[in-house]
Order: C-alpha cells, then structure tokens, then sequence
C-alpha cells in the first residue's frame, strides 16, 4: 500500500519523516501534535488527524511500499499516535452519554433495541430507494477503508478475553473469515464488489479521494482493538456492527439490484442478510453479555463503544447525504473507475 497524500501541517510533516530511517521526530512535529488539542475543532472530520492517525494504524496491518516496518513500534511514532488518540478519543465521547437506567444484566437487551433493524431512513432509505448507480461506486469507495479490512480489527480482541466471550467472537470471526475458505472471506467479498463495479479492489488505492468522515469509522476501530484497556469498546464496536447488519445490507443489496448491479455484486450484502441475522445475537448475549458477566469492572466500556461507533456512522451518513444533496461528488474527488 502507498503513502497517502498529506492534508494538513501534522501529515505534511509526518510523512516527510516516515521517508527515513526510525528514529526521533522533528521538533516541529512534536509542537504540532502538542497543540492538538487547541486547534483541532472535531478531530472526527479533522481530515488532517484523520488521515494521520490512519497511517498511523497502517503500520499494524500490512504496512506502506517503501516504509520501514520498524516504524510500527518506533516510541517517536507511537507519542505522536497517542497524542492523535486522544484527541479523537475526546471528540468522540464528547457525543457520547451513558444511558441513566442501564445495569450490566440488561446490556444485551439494550444492544438489541438500539442497533436492531427499524424502518430505515436518511442515506439508508436514499440507497435503497434512489441512488444512481455512480453512487453506489462513491460509496463502496468511502467503505473499502473498512470493507477490505472486515474483522481484521475486531480481532486483536481475541487474546484480550475469556470464556463466553471469547467463543462467541470466535465463532463471529471465523464467518468473517469464510470459516477459512479462500474468497469466501466478507473482505475477498467487498474485493469482488468493487470489481464487479470496476473499482481498483487494492486496498488504499482511494485513499486520497476518502473523507475524515470515513476513514473515522476504520480508526476507531483500529484505536479500540489495539489497546487492550479498551477491549470493551472493540466488543462494543462490533456488537453495534452486526446488529441490524441483516436488515442494512438486504436494503443495500435490493437498492443495487434496482440500478442493474449483478448477483455477484451483490454477493458481499447477501452473505451479510444470512450471517448477521445469526451473528447480531451471538454479539449480543453471548459475546457481550458474556463479557459484562466476567468483566464487570467494565462493562461501560462496551456500552461507550456501542455508542461512540453509532454516532461516527452518523457522522458519515450525514457528510454523504449533505454532498448528494447539493448534486456533488461525496469524495474528496472524483475517483476514476
């Protein structure tokens, strides 16, 4: 995968040193990520911390052409990592608001009537009823930051919990990975998606055509699954992924049929209506209750990582329904097919 393009004085000077060899970062850097944050307004849509602490989190999945990998766990690298976490950590529980009446027993119930299906609206109803055909392409294109990496951050969980928990991620993640069946993962699925829509499948090969709102949604994950002290959030964050996932994807797979996309376009959202329809209730009971039932010490963690990944996909939603409004392009610039 490439470098992307700087957005900003923090990337600018960033990417420069990530040219080099591991080892200190400039003074300059170090003054800009220190003033975070006063000059950052919402580091959720702040495209230049967003696409920082995405290269950032690149260095934990396959790295960059050309970058030394020694850079994943360079101390210089990972203070400048920190100091992007936690300006994005603020912004997003600045929106979030721990329900008054919850326990940790009621949880899973409270999961199901939160994220579980309803009658859709916003951009959900605009793909199902009235997207054109370029935007679905804009929008596979702003989901490939996570659709090519499906299940990869939830599962950094794996070693970090026990019992009932660990089974029912398990069991989730082995059909994200198609139960170890070459292309048959959901992330080969989203590759053949975006084919089928003559879209470059390579990961990051938009990257530079990606909005903070989007590439937010991939960083929390990756902010949640890679530190252990908030093992609760990546639960979260997937339990609020696979509820509802069914009734979502089955709206996507029929607004795609409307506009003449092909069944194997649609493969990726069809395997979502049959596996979420099980997976949303082994998230629920299973994976999180379980996790509060040996974990309650933290159970408001997961609810925080619910709620923090609900209102980033908000957030995108939003940016996307504002642009299609005004008769726009959603990206950062037209991507080319």
């Amino acid at each position: 995968m490439r470098l992307p393009a700087p957005r900003g004085p923090v990337s600018t000077t960033l990417f420069a040193r990530l040219l080099g060899e591991p080892g200190p970062m400039p003074s300059q850097l170090t003054e800009l990520v220190d003033a975070l944050p006063e000059t950052t307004v919402d580091a959720r849509s702040d495209e230049d911390v967003q696409i920082s602490l995405w290269t950032c989190y690149g260095f934990s999945y396959e790295g960059f052409d050309g970058i030394d990998a020694r850079w994943e766990w360079e101390p210089s690298l990972l203070t400048v990592r920190s100091a992007l976490e936690a300006v994005f950590e603020r912004d997003v529980l600045a929106e979030v608001r721990m329900p008054e009446d919850l326990t940790p027993e009621g949880v899973p119930a409270w999961l199901m009537d939160l994220c579980g299906p309803s009658t859709p609206a916003g951009l959900l109803k605009f793909m199902h009823q009235n997207a054109t055909l370029e935007q679905f392409k804009e929008m596979a294109i702003h989901r490939s930051i996570e659709g090519l990496r499906e299940a990869d951050a939830h599962a950094w969980a794996i070693p970090r919990v026990a019992g009932r928990a660990k089974s029912a991620l398990i069991e989730i993640q082995a059909d994200e990975y198609g139960g170890g069946m070459p292309g048959r993962s959901h992330a080969e699925l989203y590759a053949i998606l975006m084919s089928e829509l003559d879209l470059d499948p390579e990961y990051g090969a938009y990257i530079d055509q990606i909005p903070a709102a989007s590439l937010s949604i991939h960083t929390l994950r990756s902010m949640f699954g890679l530190q252990r002290r908030w093992r609760g959030r990546i639960l979260g964050n997937l339990a609020a992924t696979e509820i509802g996932s069914s009734f979502i994807n089955r709206h996507f797979s029929e607004g795609m049929a409307r506009v003449g996309g092909s069944k194997k376009a649609r493969w990726f959202y069809d395997e979502h209506i049959v596996a979420d329809a099980v997976h949303e209730q082994l998230a629920a009971h299973d994976m999180c209750g379980g996790f509060v039932a040996d974990y309650p010490a933290e159970w408001e963690h997961l609810v925080i990582g619910a709620l923090a990944t609900l209102n980033i996909r908000g957030l995108f939603a939003r940016s996307i329904v504002e642009a299609w409004a005004a008769d726009g392009t959603s990206l950062r610039e037209l991507a080319a097919a």
